[in-house]
């Protein structure tokens, strides 16, 4: 995996030879950033960070290829109309079909005048404030979501359920533990084995080698030398919130409790850096994820509608949330 600067931009490629399968969707990124303004990229492509200004707007740009999105994260607006127009021309320059904005409680309703809409608030997002999760769909496609009754079925089921704070013990030879840089191999196994297709680079070591416990942590569940199961905690520390993902377990382990254990580390961990807002997203239609963040305690907040791609088609995702505090049912961790 390769980092290269363009104008100023950084941009996340892999150079490296790609399967002829994969080229048809990744492999030759042709990126428009503005008008006149057009960056190529030869190799497995996954997304760019553009910083956008204008008269009356600064903001940082995911421009996402993997998903096909835009993802606005830091911003700064006095004229909305002209900020949400130019981020709208360079969608559509690009071809995608969802913009997705994390807004501040006092100018989300500004995004819902230019037809975004309100799917998720991810609670104590900035610094302790709640975010609001507004959304601007494209295309009849990427607004249709296919599962949506099974996966509102799904959580009424869920909130049906008395919620357990007890975990699982953990099973006699595994140990919970901050991931070092020697399991990297065992991480990238693991998720190769799991995910078909995923929405990051992760399943490439060196994006893994330049992420690990800097941009994330990770927390690993092993039995002696083997890990039997992995999540991680993305971090957003100007906001002191981090989002709790990449959670995967052996099948030969699931059901054990292990990533009940590995979620309660992270948090210990994030709440020592003084983080105040844990949040993940979860497969809509996956019970097994859902239930552990609902018996953890987790606040179910909303659904971002074919957000991702996941198992190689977008998948709909939940929010959960959690307000970190300090523990009282910790678990020794080595």
């Amino acid at each position: 995996m390769k980092f290269k600067k363009h104008d100023g931009k950084e941009l996340i490629a892999d150079i490296k030879p790609v399967p002829s399968k994969e080229r048809s969707s990744l492999g030759l990124a042709e990126l428009t950033l503005d008008e006149g303004q057009v960056v190529k990229a030869v190799g497995l492509v996954y997304g760019l960070e553009h910083q956008l200004s204008g008269p009356g707007y600064e903001a940082t740009l995911f421009i996402d290829v993997y998903n096909q999105r835009i993802k606005i994260s830091n911003y700064l607006v006095t004229d909305f109309t002209a900020f949400i127009l130019k981020v709208r021309w360079i969608t559509e320059a690009n071809g995608f079909d969802k913009i997705i904005c994390m807004a501040r409680h006092e100018d989300w309703e500004e995004f819902l005048k230019f037809g975004y809409v309100l799917e998720a608030v991810l609670k104590y997002y900035h610094n302790g404030e709640d975010a609001f999760v507004v959304s601007k769909f494209r295309s009849q496609e990427r607004l249709t979501s296919q599962n949506l009754m099974d996966e509102i079925l799904l959580i009424e089921k869920l909130m049906s359920q008395e919620q357990s704070s007890a975990r699982k013990p953990l099973p006699d030879g595994f140990i919970v533990r901050l991931a070092r840089r020697e399991d990297i191999p065992q991480l990238l196994e693991l998720y190769k084995t799991i995910f078909e297709s995923y929405p990051s680079p992760l399943i490439h070591q060196s994006y893994l080698e330049t992420i690990f416990q800097k941009e994330s942590l990770f927390a690993v569940c092993a039995q002696g030398d083997v890990i039997a199961a992995a999540a991680s905690a993305e971090l957003y520390p100007a906001n002191r919130a981090a989002e709790l993902t990449d959670c995967a377990t052996l099948s030969g382990m699931r059901g054990l409790g292990l990533m009940s254990h590995i979620l309660a580390h992270l948090e210990r961990t994030l709440e020592s850096k003084k983080y105040v807002c844990a949040y993940t997203m979860a497969r809509a239609r996956s019970f097994g994820m859902n239930s552990v963040f609902y018996h953890l305690r987790y606040e179910f907040m909303g659904r971002l509608v074919n957000n991702c791609d996941i198992y190689g088609a977008y998948e709909d995702m939940n929010i959960w949330v959690r307000k970190l505090s300090s523990h009282t049912d910790a678990i020794p961790c080595k």
